[in-house]
């Protein structure tokens, strides 16, 4: 028997989205590294064919054996993320959405629609561990690292490219999320099986790394949202550019997620409006 499609993913970059500054700050500040200092580094080790992920990875690895980090294991990482600053507003709009479906559910219907929340990163997992963002998410996913027998990060078990955040959304599609599930991702899963349609996925980015989700999501009926830091004006720019100019999203908003702000009225809009879709699919 085909089961109801009856759940809304809201899924969320990390960087610059729902945070103001980049996830690597705490590292920056316990080690006095000077954080354009860092970038700058790491954006030369991109003219020798580093990608932007494996290039901030290596510079840690650098700052460690160099003994400028003299010791930085995932646990440390972990702690580290409950220094993550967010934007105002987030995560407590979080309970909000969540509540959307049984407001509008005012018949009682039997099936009500489900809001669950996930995060992307090409970040570092172990920091959205233990920032006050994890327990409100279904899954999350970041840049994952081994550690060497010292016990500092070393090599990589897994980076998260931009492109490489879309495999993420297919499998929130098929509902493969248990650890081991992405072997299955390019299996078939005909659209009926399927447990959460793009249609029913809301993705909030920050800019062009984002484009491909952006793309994913809104060629197959999902609704999409970037964001820009709030009285920057480069960051504005760049977001107007993105949705005005080339329509790589539906809309953009201020990244601040207070209560009955324009962002917080366009996710609770869009949940809304979903749900609702669902209620009308499921109880007809």
């Amino acid at each position: 028997m085909q089961l109801p499609q009856i759940e809304i993913a809201v899924v969320f970059d990390f960087d610059i989205t729902v945070t103001p500054s980049y996830m690597q700050r705490p590292i920056f500040d316990k080690y006095g590294i000077n954080e354009k200092s860092f970038w700058d580094k790491v954006n030369a080790l991109k003219i020798y064919g580093y990608d932007d992920e494996h290039a901030y990875l290596k510079m840690i690895q650098k700052f460690i054996v160099s003994g400028q980090i003299e010791k930085l294991s995932n646990a440390d990482l972990k702690l580290m993320g409950a220094d993550i600053e967010f934007y105002e507003g987030f995560p407590l709009i979080l309970d909000d959405l969540k509540k959307i479906p049984e407001i509008i559910n005012t018949d009682n219907r039997y099936i009500n629609p489900i809001v669950r929340f996930y995060v992307i990163s090409s970040g570092l997992y172990e920091i959205i561990a233990g920032s006050k963002a994890a327990p409100y998410l279904t899954k999350f996913w970041g840049c994952t690292l081994d550690e060497d027998k010292d016990g500092n990060i070393a090599f990589p078990k897994e980076t998260i490219s931009h492109t490489g955040k879309t495999q993420k959304l297919f499998l929130i599609n098929k509902g493969l999320l248990n650890d081991g599930d992405q072997v299955k991702v390019n299996d078939y899963f005909d659209e009926k099986d399927r447990p959460v349609p793009f249609k029913h996925m809301i993705y909030v980015g920050d800019g062009a790394t984002d484009v491909p989700c952006f793309s994913l999501i809104q060629q197959n009926g999902g609704r999409t949202i970037a964001v820009y830091n709030p009285g920057n004006q480069d960051a504005f720019d760049r977001c107007y550019r993105l949705v005005v100019e080339q329509k790589r999203a539906d809309l953009m908003c201020s990244a601040d997620y207070k209560k009955n702000g324009q962002l917080y009225l366009a996710l609770t809009g869009m949940v809304r409006s979903i749900s609702e879709q669902i209620l009308s699919v499921n109880n007809s």
